[in-house]
């Protein structure tokens, strides 16, 4: 198991939000961020982009946390406070909803929880410095 300090942070490239469920490692925990592109994107993921609308994070599985915010987002079910928001605020099909990840895979389970939960506010607080605010749908 490595120690948290030696992991590279380096999330997935961005995907269609339809095609989330082909991104690897998906069925671990860690963090996913949500974006909004109208026009062209860029693959590689610059974690200060104005066009995230979202960063979240899950201590079990991101493909079922991500099941949860569609099914806020798109259907109006209960289970993710950002699904709800989303679909709050956009009311749309997701045909514009990027979705890029990072999952830890090799750190112990006994502070994988606490790593996690770290980064997401870290990465939460950096955009917030650089653009002003944190991205508009994180509300907590």
């Amino acid at each position: 198991m490595n120690s948290y300090k030696s992991i590279k942070i380096k999330f997935s490239d961005w995907h269609f939000w339809g095609d989330k469920n082909n991104l690897n490692n998906i069925e671990y925990p860690g963090i996913y961020i949500l974006a909004k592109f109208k026009s062209s994107i860029s693959k590689e993921v610059d974690l200060n982009d104005k066009n995230i609308v979202y960063i979240g994070e899950t201590c079990s599985s991101i493909k079922k946390r991500l099941r949860q915010f569609n099914r806020s987002a798109f259907k109006g079910l209960g289970g993710h406070s950002g699904g709800m928001s989303y679909r709050k605020h956009f009311n749309d099909k997701g045909n514009d909803l990027y979705v890029a990840i990072f999952p830890v895979v090799d750190l112990a389970d006994n502070v994988k929880h606490l790593f996690i939960r770290y980064l997401e506010r870290k990465i939460i607080l950096d955009y917030a410095l650089k653009n002003g605010s944190q991205p508009i749908l994180n509300k907590k």
